[in-house]
């Protein structure tokens, strides 16, 4: 199979509780961005895009090892679930931003 639709979910503070959605259209292949501040939102969000036939996920940084698992519990299986990760160096430039 060859991937043609793909998501990126990003989980902020300052993003409206219910989301705010986009979808970039390619030649053969879209990405849909979806963003909120609320885990509840994320996930409905998430099922909605398996049910529109979405064929992965990824996550931004701003999920919590509590939400990957409550995303992937609730996609069960149905697309891979990824999430954005950085090597050590990298991560530590990310405390300025706290």
């Amino acid at each position: 199979m060859v991937l043609r639709k793909y998501a990126f979910l990003i989980k902020a503070k300052g993003y409206p509780p219910g989301g705010l959605r986009t979808t970039l259209p390619g030649d053969g292949f879209s990405s849909t961005i979806f963003a909120s501040g609320d885990i509840d939102a994320l996930v409905a969000e998430a099922l909605a895009l398996v049910a529109e036939g979405i064929q992965l996920i990824e996550l931004g940084g701003g999920f919590s090892d509590e939400d990957f698992a409550r995303l992937q519990d609730a996609v069960a299986g149905a697309v891979p679930v990824g999430r954005v990760g950085f090597d050590d160096k990298n991560a530590a430039l990310l405390k300025r931003l706290r």
